[in-house]
């Protein structure tokens, strides 16, 4: 190697060295703090959080399963020599059954673990529950560039969601010129808000505090402004809050 191409290639490993931890680096802030769903606020989250890690588990498994075969079967068969055939293996009942069996049965596993939550994430908690008794009706309206909540009894607050904790809370999205999206990482909701069409999702916090959200559907000009705050408090406080909101205006 000539010492031209060799200065060439440790400049390049360079700046790979120093790109690649920056590109790595770069989602963090985005997934700091109340804004990184892995940081979980409430079940419904917590429940995406396990589905996920259960995938990423299993894809783990199966790249190092597949690519640890791979890399045996590159160096234990190799051509040591020119003239040298590599010993062939022409087929393996027992084997080919496994690795078509074993798939099947985890992509079966991971279907019916998606059904079994799908329904809780989508609609929230059994109806017949207790917890489903509770639930609160919020009405979210999207529009250029903020959002409005209509709360039960007519009162209504702009830009900032105030919810109780434990408590699960419905959403009806809508919007009244183009389409958005709500979303609150921490939390779980992620819904298109459509015109004339109106949306339903859930959520549900299990700790006070304050988390933040944004328009995910760009919606314009001002889609960076359009974000979304929501209050987790306890349920005297939430009572008293609403006590003292105007009428809503729709």
């Amino acid at each position: 190697m000539s010492l031209v191409r060799a200065v060439r290639l440790g400049k390049a490993a360079l700046a790979l060295g120093v790109v690649t931890p920056a590109v790595v680096a770069a989602p963090v802030p985005v997934l700091a703090g109340n804004t990184n769903f892995l940081n979980g606020g409430g079940p419904p989250v917590d429940t995406i959080d396990m589905l996920f890690w259960v995938f990423v588990a299993c894809a783990s498994l199966i790249l190092i399963g597949v690519g640890g075969a791979i890399l045996y079967a590159a160096v234990r068969f190799r051509r040591r020599d020119p003239d040298e055939m590599p010993r062939q293996i022409h087929g393996h009942n027992r084997l080919e059954l496994a690795w078509t069996i074993g798939p099947l049965v985890l992509l079966a596993a991971l279907f019916v673990l998606n059904v079994v939550n799908v329904g809780y994430l989508r609609h929230g908690p059994n109806p017949a529950s207790a917890a489903a008794r509770q639930e609160i009706h919020i009405r979210v309206i999207g529009r250029q560039f903020y959002w409005t909540f209509d709360y039960p009894g007519g009162k209504s607050s702009l830009r900032t969601l105030v919810i109780p904790v434990n408590t699960p809370i419905e959403l009806s999205t809508e919007s009244l010129d183009v389409i958005h999206g709500f979303w609150v990482p921490n939390l779980g909701a992620k819904i298109d808000a459509l015109p004339g069409i109106v949306n339903h999702a859930f959520l549900e916090a299990n700790r006070t505090g304050t988390f933040g959200g944004q328009c995910y559907e760009f919606c314009g000009l001002g889609h960076d402004q359009m974000l979304i705050t929501v209050k987790v408090v306890s349920m005297s406080q939430y009572q008293s809050y609403l006590q003292h909101l105007p009428a809503s205006s729709a």
